[in-house]
């Protein structure tokens, strides 16, 4: 073999080499079924969340209350806190509404809301169902409001388990009525028995897109892994929400904007905060039931109010302030509490009211 020749299959053997070695830099990973399992944002969470969260078990906010008892006055006074109530919580005069509208109250199991409207939960053959009845708590007026399907529409399935606390499936039960301090932080017996910080999940150890799970959880539409409930059953904060979570659908307004419909985290997300954005809109919002209960004359003409028409939305009663009350500032005397982290409590967004509010 000439030298000619040599050297011409050592280049060609060479070239065939680096093709190769150049064809396997940018080949793409083998498919991993493992690795390419796992959501496309988990590396956005934070993986810190205490193992509690599998043993522990509800223990209610009134045991939150023996170690924090300022947290907890608070707390009692957002609508969170007053989401589920029964007939004996409601003063005189609210109870009176129900007799004047000759509804049964001994099937009348809880009453829904307390900001806007009242809802009445009621038994009908052998389920719990929601009324086509709505109370608006500031007009004091009955809406005309009605749902023709409503004895289809399952309580305990389609919206227990937002409108309570450590909701069990197994029995269809709940730790507490109403939205509770678990609610946010997970299950409590560990923490309460050892008074360890490191037995709770903590809000101040979460990423920012675990924080926003708590209230995508609730405020975002969804059916759990079996297909039964509305709601992500089994999710506990710290949780991938995406692991509980499925179906998601556009809510009133949205539009391929700012909702893709493939029901990813990311898009679960853009639901979120176009829900948030919807909440200083002028004019109704974008909740089924809730819908245009609002009109509220901006002056401007603007399509969002600001704080203070936000507030008097529903508190009328500025006039009522003392003197020396700014009177039309409310954020100078409600400002959200700050705590010991320096930032503002987000126990419901809430502001600070008197006590008799």
């Amino acid at each position: 073999m000439s030298k000619k020749t040599i050297s011409l299959l050592f280049i060609f053997c060479a070239f065939f080499i680096f093709d190769a070695l150049l064809a396997r830099a940018f080949e793409p990973p083998a498919f991993n079924a493992s690795a390419n399992s796992e959501p496309s944002h988990k590396h956005r969470l934070s993986q810190n969340m205490p193992q509690a969260n599998k043993t522990a078990k509800y223990v209610t906010s009134k045991t939150c209350r023996e170690c924090h008892a300022d947290i907890y006055k608070e707390w009692q006074l957002t609508p969170h806190a007053r989401m589920v109530r029964t007939l004996s919580d409601l003063d005189k005069e609210q109870q009176a509404v129900l007799k004047a509208k000759g509804l049964d109250e001994s099937k009348v199991k809880y009453v829904l809301g307390s900001h806007y409207v009242h809802r009445f939960v009621t038994e009908n053959d052998g389920d719990l169902k929601i009324l086509p009845k709505v109370w608006d708590i500031h007009t004091k007026e009955w809406s005309d409001y009605t749902d023709p399907n409503w004895e289809r529409r399952l309580w305990l399935k389609q919206c227990a388990g937002c409108h309570t606390t450590g909701f069990d499936t197994t029995d269809e039960s709940f730790a507490e009525a109403g939205i509770g301090c678990e609610a946010c932080h997970g299950p409590g017996s560990e923490h309460a028995e050892k008074e360890d910080p490191a037995y709770i999940t903590s809000i101040r150890r979460m990423t920012e897109l675990e924080q926003e799970m708590i209230c995508m959880s609730c405020h975002t539409s969804g059916i759990d892994n079996s297909g039964e409930y509305d709601f992500p059953v089994g999710y506990k904060p710290g949780d991938d929400l995406a692991e509980f979570f499925s179906g998601l659908t556009p809510k009133p307004g949205q539009t391929p904007s700012n909702f893709a419909g493939d029901e990813t985290i990311e898009d679960r997300e853009k639901q979120w905060h176009f829900l948030k954005s919807r909440l200083f809109l002028a004019s109704g919002l974008t909740c089924d039931y809730c819908k245009n209960f609002r009109s509220f004359d901006t002056n401007s003409a603007s399509e969002y109010l600001t704080y203070d028409q936000y507030c008097l939305t529903c508190h009328q009663d500025y006039a009522d302030h003392p003197e020396e009350s700014p009177g039309t500032d409310c954020a100078v005397c409600h400002m959200p509490s700050t705590h010991m982290n320096k930032k503002l409590s987000i126990h419901d967004h809430k502001f600070k009211f008197p006590e008799n509010f």
